[in-house]
């Protein structure tokens, strides 16, 4: 009587785990893509910060680098969430106007 006793006892302390491997979703796999935009009036070195805080505002946009010097926005996002248009629109609509690099 104990034997069975501990079978249904493991029995019911593993069946949830198990349930929740055969109903486990298969992961999403995210549309990760990055771009990298020349922009022009940046005439400071504080202009990437309001750049920066442009393209972040941008649903989708995972991280943001900005280089001064070379006057350009490298933009990691998620693909299916926004457009490399919003992002453009987003820095132009910030005073700084953007184009999509060919480099």
């Amino acid at each position: 009587m104990t034997r069975n006793t501990i079978l249904l006892t493991l029995s019911l302390l593993i069946s949830p785990f198990l349930t929740s491997l055969l109903y486990a979703e298969e992961p999403t796999q995210i549309s990760q893509k990055t771009v990298t935009l020349e922009v022009q009036n940046m005439t400071c070195a504080m202009c990437k910060y309001t750049i920066k805080k442009a393209l972040t505002s941008v649903e989708g946009v995972h991280k943001v680098e900005v280089d001064f010097e070379n006057k350009i926005a490298t933009v990691s996002f998620n693909a299916d969430i926004t457009k490399i248009d919003a992002l453009v629109n987003a820095s132009t609509n910030a005073g700084y106007p953007a184009t999509v690099s060919l480099q």
